[in-house]
């Protein structure tokens, strides 16, 4: 009950005051701002996010999740660097902030870095990930270095992972 709870998350951030524990403040706004963006109020999320960041600046969740949702409105792109770059900072082998910053790298056509961070991401990622995104993402940024073969394997595995079947299609041929 994404509305229940962020009627409730709402009425506790009127009660924040210069008393109130910050990381406890800290994660209220980052769980607002995680229903924010999947209601698909993206000003009212990157606000909860900032309010998240002002209150605990190394939330690792909060920086790459923001710095992601930046990364796919293609805003801000300098900002999504610097913030998902202190997630790879504290978390270096968590394939998912790896599979962030290199996306933003993408995002801003450093393709050579990115597929150094896709393959730190990949390396890293174990037999557990059951997201195809991390192989479309490294499809594209191989795409982009020409290196064609290892996309469509990436792509392949993309499917294989329940990725969009059109899409990934669409990619491989």
């Amino acid at each position: 009950d994404e509305d229940g709870a962020l009627d409730v998350l709402r009425r506790g951030s009127s009660e924040i005051n210069d008393q109130s524990n910050a990381d406890m403040v800290a994660n209220l706004y980052s769980i607002m701002g995680e229903i924010y963006h999947n209601k698909h109020m993206k000003t009212e999320a990157y606000a909860a996010y900032d309010s998240c960041l002002i209150y605990k600046p190394d939330n690792v969740v909060t920086l790459n999740n923001y710095a992601y949702y930046l990364s796919l409105d293609g805003t801000n792109l300098k900002k999504a660097e610097e913030m998902s770059a202190k997630a790879v900072k504290a978390e270096p082998k968590n394939a998912t902030y790896l599979d962030t910053y290199a996306w933003i790298l993408y995002m801003e056509k450093r393709y050579a870095e990115a597929k150094v961070y896709i393959d730190m991401a990949l390396k890293n990622s174990g037999d557990s990930l059951n997201d195809g995104t991390l192989y479309e993402h490294a499809g594209d940024i191989y795409v982009e270095l020409r290196d064609y073969p290892a996309a469509v394997g990436f792509y392949q595995q993309a499917l294989l992972k329940g990725g969009d079947a059109k899409a990934l299609n669409r990619k491989i041929n």
